[in-house]
């Protein structure tokens, strides 16, 4: 597709009349700001008119499912769909003068429009620009009547043209979900898009509890309440409201193919499988240092952290459980602490205890519910939030130089500092128990102890992590044996 060398402007009162390409996600349907005045109306005697109304003989009013009203015009060329209130004279010879200019560019760029394909306009608020893109129900893609850069439209980018067409074929599922009542219900096209679906989820169902690493977008359990549905609607006309769910199902489908490359050679058949190129983390002597002073968390919460945000796709069901996962670790960590606190605070009333020996402890017990409230508080929102709000905030969170590991580093805080309680608890009962033993055995059971805690920093702390401090230090205390063998490397 070539861009063309400037996209019209929305903005421009210079032109009275602007055909602006748009898609329908572009479009705004949800966005418009409209607001409603109730007055008193007289209810007239007699039944209603029956009579048509002035935009009968050439329009035809629907209504979809979730409210909102739009108009089709079934002229000799292809259908003309919009949303814009015809029952007012001057916008529906707004949206004609449009028609006419998009009938005169065909004619101009020599387009022929194929059958079954039909036309969406909508009027900005000026009215001056008209958003506009064909439908083509044949091949489920759109189309315009110029060439332009798939940016210029928030289209995904694209690594092959059939790449391209999975992505435009999510637009084209939007554009059914919103517009689905004025389908022939035996349209060709449109259905077997039930049967389609139950294939599709079906074999998703079939596929999440065999590989834990499935692309599929929902979890087995909600397969199986898609499945219900569908059954119900399987071999029987389809209707608009049956459309409009369907529709907004296959919409999500492809949006899924379209960022797992499906149908592409590069294909991604493994969630955890990272198809672009990462970026290189920097820094890892601070991962280092950051493991062993805190007892190997982070590394823990930055490999859970990676596994959620691979390819920049977050997946609603593992989004949840990591939430959830992180709130019950902070909940269990504010309950332990609490009885670590209050056994230090007794041995420090001890007869043999002081209350100088109970500060660390009490300390580390106070970070330790300061940071598991913060952030239990900042969560317990996210525990339900939807996969695009997950991949917000893991888009914020992570840093192009050290990756996620600041916010493993903080997410680490609760358990880290209540392990240094209970540490530092155990010095204190030492502390206590060296006035009442002989000092020989206090200098052989210390040493002993601290050559076991740092053992256990050492087997706890990750193995990138231990390498990376190995060969730092190797690397500075060999420097010039390590340049004889690169040399003879």
């Amino acid at each position: 597709m070539q861009s063309p060398a400037r996209r019209p402007k929305k903005t421009s009162t210079t032109e009275p009349h602007c055909l602006n390409p748009v898609t329908p996600l572009s479009a705004s349907r949800y966005n418009r700001s409209s607001y409603v005045q109730l007055c008193p109306r007289i209810i007239s005697k007699g039944p209603a008119p029956r009579g048509s109304s002035p935009w009968a003989s050439k329009w035809r009013r629907f209504i979809c499912p979730e409210g909102q009203p739009y108009f089709v015009l079934y002229n000799e060329k292809f259908p003309v769909v919009t949303e814009a209130n015809l029952e007012e004279v001057e916008t529906e010879a707004r949206i004609l003068d449009f028609l006419h200019m998009v009938t005169a560019e065909l004619q101009c760029h020599d387009i022929k429009v194929p059958p079954r394909c039909e036309l969406f306009l909508e009027l900005e608020e000026d009215r001056s620009v008209c958003n506009y893109y064909f439908l083509d129900h044949v091949s489920k893609g759109l189309f315009w009547l110029e060439g332009m850069g798939a940016e210029l439209l928030d289209a995904p980018a694209a690594i092959f043209p059939s790449h391209l067409e999975t992505a435009l074929e999510h637009f084209y599922w939007v554009h059914v979900e919103f517009f689905p009542m004025h389908h022939d219900s035996h349209d060709q096209g449109l259905s077997h898009i039930v049967d389609d679906l139950f294939n599709i989820i079906y074999h998703g169902q079939a596929d999440m509890p065999i590989s834990r690493t499935s692309t599929f977008p929902y979890t087995a359990d909600t397969c199986k309440q898609f499945l219900r549905l569908l059954s119900r609607k399987s071999g029987q006309c389809i209707d608009g409201y049956t459309l409009f769910c369907a529709a907004r199902l296959a919409g999500a489908i492809a949006n899924q193919r379209s960022v797992t490359f499906y149908a592409q050679q590069s294909a991604q058949l493994d969630s955890l499988l990272e198809v672009y190129p990462g970026d290189a983390v920097e820094h890892r002597w601070l991962s280092t240092v950051a493991n062993l002073m805190l007892w190997g968390v982070p590394g823990h919460y930055n490999t859970l952290l990676e596994d959620l945000y691979v390819n920049e796709q977050v997946y609603a069901d593992q989004w949840t459980h990591f939430v959830s996962l992180c709130l019950k670790d902070w909940t269990t960590s504010m309950s332990s602490v609490l009885l670590v606190l209050v056994a230090s605070i007794l041995l420090a009333n001890m007869h043999d205890g002081t209350i100088s020996t109970a500060i660390p402890t009490v300390a580390s017990c106070g970070v330790t519910l300061a940071s598991a409230s913060c952030l239990h508080l900042r969560h317990s929102p996210l525990a339900k939030a939807s996969a695009s709000i997950g991949a917000c905030y893991l888009r914020h969170a992570r840093s192009t130089s050290v990756g996620f590991f600041p916010s493993a580093v903080v997410f680490s805080f609760p358990k880290a500092t209540y392990m240094w309680a209970v540490a530092f608890l155990f010095a204190q009962c030492l502390f206590i128990a060296s006035r009442s033993v002989n000092k020989l055995v206090a200098l052989v059971v210390v040493p002993f102890l601290a050559v076991l805690l740092l053992f256990i920093l050492w087997v706890i702390s990750p193995e990138e992590a231990r390498r990376s401090l190995s060969t730092s230090y190797v690397a500075h205390l060999y420097a010039h044996a390590a340049r004889e063998d690169e040399s003879l490397a």
